[in-house]
């Protein structure tokens, strides 16, 4: 923030009428506008347009602000919980947060919300050898490192330190207490592991994680659950309104 010339106490505030300008100027071809946190705008076209005229889907990341979560479902946008280091008790009941007031907002039931998680994995296909290996970076880590041992923090945390099919058995978990969901990242390089390694685990997400994970989601999602707009679905969106709005009367 300071960077910018800003105080991070208003973050919040910063973030709510911020968005709202951009949703503006990917909306409106000309904009005049006037708030709290930087000069107004008069007559203002920003460039470059939106691809094919259609603003992109956003997803408001957040950690423990329900401000945050209540921006997303206000809008109809995607709700990215980076739950890495929080407990499944604080995701949930944030995410459950977002979920009612996207209701509330009359964008569709509270399980056809858009939500994203995040998940911290270390391979190997020995668990023992993840383990040992991962254990010094943990023990190390600014972030991870000094307080609960690293068997506790899986315990309360997503982060996975084992097999492949480890990683795929805790993260079908997740929707125990964050219902079916449309993204998932996963952090590769915690803790500063070489880049080498980085490597191999991008390998091994891509190669033996992955595709599982897209088949059981798929095969277990209600039908109503609909699949994280795209570029393109936004776009086919866009088009069948456009020739519905410019179909002749009958």
């Amino acid at each position: 923030y300071p960077w910018f010339g800003k105080d991070v106490r208003d973050g919040i505030n910063l973030a709510i009428e911020n968005y709202a300008l951009l949703r503006r100027l990917w909306r409106e071809d000309v904009v005049n506008w006037e708030g709290k946190f930087r000069t107004p705008l008069q007559g203002f076209t920003s460039t470059p347009r939106p691809l094919d005229g259609v603003a992109p889907f956003v997803w408001h990341g957040s950690i423990r602000s329900p401000e945050i979560a209540e921006q997303a479902a206000y809008y109809g946008d995607g709700f990215f919980h980076n739950n890495i280091f929080w407990p499944k008790e604080h995701t949930g009941k944030l995410i459950d947060l977002y979920r009612e007031r996207y209701a509330h907002y009359g964008h569709g039931t509270p399980e056809q919300a858009v939500v994203g998680l995040g998940g911290q994995v270390y391979m190997r296909h020995n668990s023992q050898d993840a383990v040992r290996e991962f254990r010094p970076v943990f023990d190390h880590s600014p972030v991870m490192g000094g307080g609960i041992s690293m068997e506790e923090y899986m315990r309360q945390t997503p982060l996975t330190v084992g097999t492949p099919d480890q990683v795929i058995e805790k993260t079908l978990s997740f929707r125990t207490y964050a219902g079916d969901y449309q993204r998932q990242l996963f952090v590769v390089d915690g803790g500063g592991i070489p880049l080498k390694t980085a490597l191999e685990q991008i390998d091994m997400l891509g190669e033996e994680v992955v595709p599982v994970l897209r088949e059981e989601f798929a095969r277990n999602r209600p039908a109503d659950v609909p699949d994280a707009p795209t570029h393109a679905s936004l776009l086919a969106a866009h088009e069948a309104e456009r020739a519905a709005t410019a179909a002749p009367a009958v």
